[in-house]
């Protein structure tokens, strides 16, 4: 009979035991799997932010092993003195307790165990009940079963609540006393273990510390955009520099405050390391918590018309599609379009005629870069664009104006690609979307202080002491002014405007935030490695050329510079002849140009086929009611007369020397335009409503 009884009380025991170890305890997995704070440091170890969670409650994980003994000698002593001596419930302490309340007459005691106190955390009660006290009792016998004493300590410590949307004592050394845990003294560490019995009694010491808030756009950026995961880590250590980002933040505010009263109220800075692709910097306003000047929206990710900060990808893609350094742009009056009609200009409302390739681009002039898209075409420079990552792009109309930077673009789409010419054409995403010798010749030319004279003068805002290049734009009414640099290390960009899309008052060009981009430059190179140079092409050879027409430099030319030639044609190289022994002869191309004013030299006519260069096929204009008499200005060139005549809808309207130029009187309807030189004739057709 006794044998059954034991057997009966050992099955019993085996049943319990398989209930306490075995039984579905979901409550626990998913505590485990909670979220906690994350820690963002910098590259130095210093701290951005400590996220809080969704419910406003900070609660940071340190691993036991790494929280000082002292705290957790201490939080045993106060809570649970028995810890490594029960099994989840310690009777003996409930025996006292009940003694003590029942002498004293009311709790004053109590005997809640840590692992009572986890299994409550893990499993909140609603209200207070003997009930309740049962289920907690049942409960940590469970979690003692089933995980060390170490990980019951270590799951403890690190979820504790101390009140204050604070739980954990690492978060609690923080918020109490500003201090990191193992930075507190003795009795700090006493304290500590005493505020969860009575958060409020300990107000006094709340709130001391301010959680620190940097970073604040480029983290929001990376919580938006990261792997998943990413942000449940208790500790993530970012590439960029606190010092860095701070001397940005500073550098930005400083141009806004100065040129406050020109209307220019808010701006950007990004910057990254050239062969890693690591962001350094990323300042997504002037002022984060600036809500007047929308201070939480993120100039780096906000979309805004570069200006002529796009210039150096169309020019790129020119270079790989046959022209050269040395190549001669026509700056002249041109007029593109057919549905309708595209009139670019220049910043300074100036022509300057032939204009070495390598110019056009350092000068940022506009007409060569508008005929440069028109020849190559827009499909071909979007694809392009597409491979250097501006999404942005997709789906946006610009027509030739995407030349100018017509297209909006974020600053984190235009530092990422302006990097591919310092990484030799390949793109931070590892695409080879220039050859190394056109990303080379880019570097060469935006450096080059000499190019970059006919359109900005001798400015010391682009020199430095290490290789650099720049180039900077400017939106069409002023709303953007941006500017991008890069060293051989280290690429970086700026955009200043206002967000509100408001236009700046008066002459801030884009030398502001080139001066800031140079100054960013000049902080990064100081960080005691080798300045990299740029690298010379390799399919390349400089010789001699005429520094007008761009070809061979002959006995006539007065000026030559050494300029880049592809090696495999030096040897085909053309010798200058517009310079002759009795003086400059322009191609019958810059006709208008030659004749806008008095110059040196003659235009070689007869060179060319006829062409109407003005207005072009299929022209739209508008017929002005108020005015009595509208003349059409018809100007053509080529042939191989010195005469030539135009008729229009078939109609004869008179003879032209050259220059060909041609009036005639408008009226509604389709009409046919044609010139004739002899045996050569050229025909449009335009509309005038």
């Amino acid at each position: 009979m006794i044998k059954k009884i034991m057997a009966g009380i050992a099955v019993f025991f085996l049943i319990v035991y398989a209930a306490v170890r075995f039984s579905p305890y979901k409550d626990l997995s998913n505590f485990q799997s909670h979220k906690i704070s994350t820690r963002i440091y910098d590259a130095n170890g210093e701290i951005l932010q400590i996220l809080a969670l969704e419910n406003g409650v900070r609660r940071e994980w340190t691993s036991l092993e790494d929280i000082p003994d002292s705290v957790i000698n201490s939080f045993i002593r106060e809570e649970d003195k028995r810890f490594y001596h029960h099994h989840g419930v310690d009777f003996s302490a409930i025996i006292r307790a009940g003694k003590t309340n029942v002498e004293e007459g009311r709790t004053v005691s109590g005997a809640s165990t840590i692992s009572m106190q986890l299994a409550r955390m893990i499993t909140p009660r609603k209200k207070r009940s003997l009930g309740r006290k049962v289920v907690e009792a049942w409960n940590a016998f469970r979690l003692e079963s089933r995980l060390p004493k170490k990980q019951i300590l270590e799951l403890y410590l690190n979820n504790v609540p101390f009140g204050f949307n604070t739980e954990g004592v690492t978060s609690a050394a923080r918020f109490f006393f500003g201090k990191k845990l193992n930075e507190l003294s003795e009795n700090e560490v006493g304290i500590l273990s005493k505020i969860p019995r009575r958060p409020q009694s300990w107000a006094n010491l709340a709130g001391n510390y301010e959680y620190p808030y940097e970073m604040p756009h480029y983290i929001n950026y990376l919580k938006e955009d990261s792997e998943a995961g990413l942000f449940e880590k208790p500790e993530i250590y970012l590439n960029a520099a606190l010092s860095i980002q701070k001397k940005c933040e500073e550098l930005l505010a400083d141009k806004i405050n100065l040129y406050s009263e020109n209307r220019l109220s808010n701006g950007a800075v990004f910057a990254m390391d050239v062969e890693s692709g690591h962001v350094l910097a990323w300042v997504g306003s002037s002022d984060f918590f600036d809500t007047e000047h929308s201070g939480q929206l993120d100039g780096v990710l906000v979309r805004n018309q570069p200006g002529s900060s796009m210039k150096p990808f169309l020019y790129a893609l020119a270079l790989e599609r046959g022209y050269e350094p040395s190549s001669v742009l026509p700056d002249i009056p041109m007029e593109f379009g057919f549905d309708s009609l595209y009139v670019p200009q220049n910043f300074n409302n100036r022509y300057n005629g032939p204009v070495r390739f390598r110019v056009a681009l350092a000068s940022s002039l506009n007409i060569p870069a508008v005929n440069i898209l028109n020849g190559l075409g827009i499909a071909d420079y979007n694809n392009k664009l597409f491979s250097l990552g501006f999404e942005s792009l997709k789906n946006q109309d610009t027509g030739l104006s995407l030349a100018l930077g017509g297209g909006e673009v974020t600053l984190y789409e235009l530092v990422r690609a302006f990097s591919v010419f310092p990484r030799d054409g390949l793109s931070l995403d590892g695409i080879q979307v220039f050859s190394s010798d056109t990303a080379r010749l880019i570097c060469d030319i935006l450096s080059d202080s000499d190019a970059r004279a006919l359109g900005f003068g001798f400015s010391k805002v682009f020199q430095t002491d290490f290789d650099s290049m720049f180039k900077t734009g400017t939106a069409n009414q002023f709303q953007n002014i941006t500017a991008l640099g890069a060293s051989g290390r280290y690429v970086a960009g700026v955009w200043m405007g206002n967000f509100s899309g408001e236009t700046i008052i008066g002459k801030t060009g884009s030398s502001i935030p080139a001066q800031i981009v140079k100054e960013v430059l000049q902080m990064l190179e100081k960080d005691g490695k080798d300045h990299v140079k740029f690298k010379s092409p390799d399919g390349y050879e400089k010789i001699k050329v005429c520094s007008l027409s761009g070809m061979k430099a002959g006995k006539f030319c007065d000026t030559s510079v050494l300029e880049y030639v592809r090696k495999t044609e030096i040897d085909f190289c053309p010798e200058c002849n517009w310079h002759r022994e009795n003086g400059i002869v322009y191609p019958e191309e810059y006709t208008a140009w030659f004749n806008l004013k008095k110059r040196q030299g003659s235009v070689d006519y007869g060179v060319l086929d006829l062409k109407i260069t003005s207005p072009r096929q299929g022209s739209v204009f508008f017929y002005d009611e108020s005015s009595e008499y509208q003349n059409l200005t018809v100007e053509a060139v080529g042939g191989k007369n010195t005469m030539a005549e135009m008729y229009f809808d078939g109609k004869y309207t008179g003879s032209s020397e050259r220059p060909f130029v041609f009036k005639v009187p408008l009226s509604r309807g389709s009409h046919q335009i044609d010139v004739i030189c002899e045996n050569e004739k050229d025909s449009i057709f335009i509309q005038v409503n």
